[in-house]
């Protein structure tokens, strides 16, 4: 029962980050795919990097200037 307890925690540790990317409003569309793809494959130190490089507001949209 220990060995399946021990597996189940191991399994949330490494679906974590996964479900912290996924949920963040910090990156849209392709980018968070990306993401998500990265920490897949390396979990805990793509979050980091995740967190460090992404702004935490977001992307700020711009106005088109309107042409006369």
């Amino acid at each position: 029962m220990t060995e399946l307890m021990l597996m189940v925690g191991m399994v949330c540790l490494y679906l974590a980050p996964i479900a912290m990317v996924a949920g963040s409003k910090r990156s849209k569309g392709h980018e968070k795919n990306g993401w998500l793809i990265g920490t897949l494959f390396f979990s805990w130190v793509a979050l980091l990097l995740y967190v460090t490089m992404i702004p935490k507001t977001g992307r700020v949209k711009t106005r088109r200037k309107k042409h006369s």
